[in-house]
């Protein structure tokens, strides 16, 4: 009986020497990935504000174009054309 109390037993162990190994060896290229897609995620939420103010500044450009165009219709012809 007691050498399949040791057999069990070494199985055991190199069951969780197995799974420290792997965890050591994945758990790391794991934490990296959560690592790099969080500071994806900062760099999108970045661009997407970046994109907003561009937007912004877009509308308030043609706001002024419509503005200036509407003041050189109101011009008499040959007048700051």
């Amino acid at each position: 009986m007691q050498v399949f109390e040791f057999l069990a037993l070494a199985v055991l162990v190199i069951s969780i020497a197995g799974v420290v190994i792997v965890d050591r060896l994945f758990g790391a290229a794991r934490r990296n990935g959560q690592v790099l897609l969080q500071e994806y995620q900062a760099r999108l939420a970045e661009l997407e504000r970046q994109n907003d103010d561009l937007r912004q500044q877009l509308e308030w450009n043609r706001k002024l174009l419509e503005a200036q165009d509407r003041v050189l219709q109101q011009l008499p012809p040959g007048v700051g054309r």
